[in-house]
Parts: C-alpha cells; sequence; structure tokens
C-alpha cells in the first residue's frame, strides 16, 4: 500500500455506527486478521492513537470520519476452518512418536564412536607462524 493508494472497501451503516462484525464480514480477503483502529487522542488534533478492537460487537472508532484500520493476517484460514469457503480437508494423524507400546522394539543403539582426532603439528618458530 501506498498512501495515495490505500486499499479501500464500502461498509454502509444506515445509522453511521460501523461494529467489529461489520468490518470483518466486509473484509475482501480471506483469512483471520487482527485489527487495529486510528483515533485521535487527546485534545491536539496531531496526537493519534491505535486501538486494539476485539469485540465482535464494538463501534470501531473513525479517524476524520472514516474508519483506518491496520490490518495483521494471523491465518489464512478463518475461524470456521475453511479458505476462501472451502472447507479445509480433514489431515492425517501424524504418528505417535512417543509411544513406548511397539512391540519388538528395544532401546536405540549406541552411535558409533567418533574417530580419534589427528594431532596438530607442532608449531614452527617462523615468520609464517606470524600469519596463520
Amino acid at each position: 500500500d501506498e498512501a495515495e493508494t490505500p486499499n479501500v472497501f464500502p461498509v454502509l451503516k444506515p445509522d453511521g455506527q460501523v461494529m467489529l462484525q461489520d468490518i470483518r464480514s466486509k473484509f475482501p480477503l480471506p483469512g483471520t486478521y487482527h485489527f487495529r483502529f486510528k483515533l485521535r487522542w487527546g485534545p491536539d488534533p496531531l496526537q493519534v492513537a491505535w486501538m486494539d478492537v476485539t469485540n465482535e460487537a464494538a463501534q470501531v472508532p473513525l479517524f476524520d470520519g472514516k474508519v483506518v484500520a491496520k490490518v495483521t493476517r494471523i491465518s489464512w484460514e478463518s475461524k470456521a476452518g475453511a479458505l476462501n469457503g472451502v472447507p479445509k480437508a480433514a489431515a492425517p494423524k501424524p504418528p505417535d512418536v512417543l509411544s513406548f507400546d511397539s512391540p519388538g522394539l528395544g532401546p536405540a543403539p549406541a552411535p558409533p564412536a567418533p574417530a580419534p582426532a589427528a594431532p596438530y603439528p607442532a608449531p614452527k618458530d617462523d615468520f609464517d607462524m606470524l600469519f596463520s
């Protein structure tokens, strides 16, 4: 987004009281989102704040007569578990890696011993030793 061309979508309410549930229902992208709304703070018109709104029935604040929001995607999936209205397929259950009931399994074999390290060559007192 750029300030000259912001992303916008209409949320028309006859009484002018826009609720978070209205924003969510008209939001044009699939997924689950967190909404933060801009508002004036204090008597100075230059002081602004961002308010997190999480209650679906709460009225969102207006900034210069408009709803201005910062939106953060939490998940591509909606709360109902769908992506673009298509239900998510059931994922296969992962194997239980902490099961101790498997027959025929004993303790894991010990890892092989590491090979002995080669000894370092003895340092030489020469000019090359200063730069190595």
